[in-house]
């Protein structure tokens, strides 16, 4: 303008090529930090994969994993290993509970703990492959605790105890995400004891696998209450309190009935009681890749 070019300084040039030098390592790291994430279910742990899935034929990489625990309740003796097919190894030996174990004690509800493989190689292929599978296998320990109480009532009483809507089971905390639902199937007008007409009150426990995987093994349960509940699993009767062990299906129901008879000389009584389950819980985590020759 007016005859005259501008120039631009030296200094200029260097704060402009510094500011595009910053905005490309944040673009990149926004991509290559963002995780892989799995979520088979809403009752389940949460696993993200640090890294992108595209690997090189005949080449090594590493792993970094997170793992959330999204229940409710600690997990205890955790144990996680990888499982592939002959394309990835470890060491010359395929990916395994032998060669990727690790072992955590004990995770906190809503903690997280990183797993870490390093070293793991792609062995030597001839064209592309695609979504060829390493498959993360988490087994732990849930301790599944509810509470709650049993009221029952004699019928000549009942308007003293506030009516019908204060009688029959109350469970003291809903459990939301678990991978064992425990509920109850019950009538609280059942628990109302009427002299020469209701001397039990029937009710069902009901326990399903609502996570992400499954019991591999028997499922452990403690029932704490008074000695008036009893109930029947696999022709056997048990009377609380009581331990027992359960085949691990989607559903068991187990009936129970609560004797009222007692209320002969009492008006009203309160029950606090606890049913705990444990078993040995298997929850499986796909991640898929890519690889080129």
């Amino acid at each position: 303008m007016n005859g005259k070019e501008r120039k631009t300084s030296p200094t200029t040039i260097i704060l402009i090529v510094g500011f595009a030098l910053v905005l490309v390592l944040i673009i990149f790291a926004l991509f290559s930090s963002s995780p892989s994430t799995f979520y088979s279910s809403k009752n389940a742990l949460t696993v993200k994969l640090w890294r992108n899935t595209s690997l090189k034929s005949n080449s090594y990489f590493d792993l970094n994993f997170t793992i959330i625990n999204s229940y409710d309740f600690p997990l205890e003796n955790v144990k996680v290993w990888l499982e592939g097919g002959k394309l990835f190894t470890i060491a010359l030996n395929p990916l395994s509970n032998i060669t990727t174990l690790r072992s955590y004690s004990y995770i906190s509800s809503k903690a997280n703990v990183t797993y870490f493989i390093g070293a793991l190689k792609v062995e030597k292929i001839e064209s592309e492959m695609k979504d060829v599978p390493i498959i993360m296998k988490v087994l732990f320990e849930p301790k599944i605790s509810k509470n709650f109480t049993i009221n029952v009532v004699n019928n000549n009483s009942l308007q003293l105890y506030g009516g019908i809507a204060n009688i029959g089971i109350k469970e003291v905390k809903k459990i939301s995400a678990s991978p064992l639902s425990l509920s109850f199937s019950s009538d609280p007008k059942n628990f109302i004891f009427e002299e020469g007409k209701r001397n039990f009150a029937p009710l069902k426990i009901l326990i399903e696998n609502s996570g992400g995987g499954k019991c591999i093994d028997e499922i452990r349960m403690r029932l704490h209450s008074s000695s008036n509940l009893a109930c029947v699993y696999n022709n056997s009767k048990l009377i609380a309190p009581f331990e027992t062990f359960l085949l691990p299906t989607n559903k068991i129901e187990i009936p129970c009935n609560f004797t009222l008879s007692y209320l002969r000389g009492k008006d009203f009584d309160s029950i606090a009681s606890e049913i705990q389950l444990s078993c040995s819980y298997l929850e499986e985590k796909t991640f898929k890749f890519d690889i080129t020759p």
